[in-house]
């Protein structure tokens, strides 16, 4: 069975209800994230017309996570989120430069 994760479309889209269903949450924690900028809907105007980029899955089940485990707040997920993030980047930056270097030596 072919899920919206296993489609190679960069253009693939989920409704409010698909994105509740795909990351395991309630209406009310996709609200809460919505509100918190943590998943932006990419079109609609109101949450039945809502559509999410399939991209945003990966970062609604983090954030669920974080606030289920941890207790964090909603309005600290998104600095939360933002820093995992940037750690992320900053590892993948020094990987990169310690392969440079290696070709250096």
């Amino acid at each position: 069975m072919t899920t919206f994760l296993d489609m190679p479309s960069t253009n693939a889209r989920l409704s409010f209800a698909e994105l509740c269903a795909t990351a395991n949450i309630n209406n009310d924690t996709l609200l809460e994230f919505v509100r918190h900028d943590i998943a932006i809907p990419i079109a609609g105007a109101q949450p039945q017309q809502w559509l999410f980029h399939v991209t945003c899955v990966t970062k609604v089940k983090k954030a669920a996570r974080l606030y289920r485990d941890l207790d964090i707040e909603w309005a600290d997920l998104y600095l939360v989120l933002n820093l995992l993030d940037e750690i992320d980047q900053l590892k993948n930056e020094n990987d990169q430069l310690k392969q440079q270097l290696a070709r250096l030596r």
